[in-house]
């Protein structure tokens, strides 16, 4: 994948709450976090549930697949390594799985002009450096839609 942003933007530094994610993605794994005591899914990592206040979680796989929920285009460089970049998208993705979370990316196939609210989406891995992989999405392709494919 040729990256999305040049040298220099700045990139997550995993911590005790958020390290488990970061590892997974870093095996090409979308994960997250699942609350024991009520079920209710969560992202981004997060030590305690917004629900029942319950510490207790296990992480959920997700396939990575979804649709964008809202998007935006960037137009402005809000930092120097956007600069060659703009005009680039936001989009804020729900899986179709893991409680519909929400999780913010960008789309990297696709023409901005193209996104629209509904697209059909899947995982696309950046790897970044060695030690960071981020959760990028692409348009489904239509050998993965099948009627199972929103469940």
């Amino acid at each position: 994948m040729t990256p999305l942003f040049s040298p220099g933007m700045p990139l997550p530094a995993p911590d005790a709450v958020t390290g488990e994610f970061w590892k997974a993605c870093r095996e090409h794994r979308l994960v997250v976090q699942k609350c024991v005591a009520c079920g209710t899914h969560r992202f981004s990592p997060g030590p305690v549930c917004s629900e029942c206040h319950s510490f207790d979680y296990v992480l959920a796989e997700s396939r990575g697949v979804g649709e964008v929920f809202t998007y935006t285009i960037v137009h402005h460089v809000s930092h120097p390594a956007t600069r060659a970049a703009v005009p680039y998208n936001a989009v804020v993705v729900r899986l179709a799985d893991c409680g519909g979370v929400k999780l913010v990316s960008n789309l990297v196939d696709c023409d901005n002009d193209d996104i629209h609210v509904g697209m059909l989406v899947e995982l696309a891995w950046d790897d970044v450096t060695a030690e960071v992989t981020l959760p990028r999405f692409k348009r489904l392709s239509r050998s993965n839609i099948g009627p199972e494919t929103l469940k």
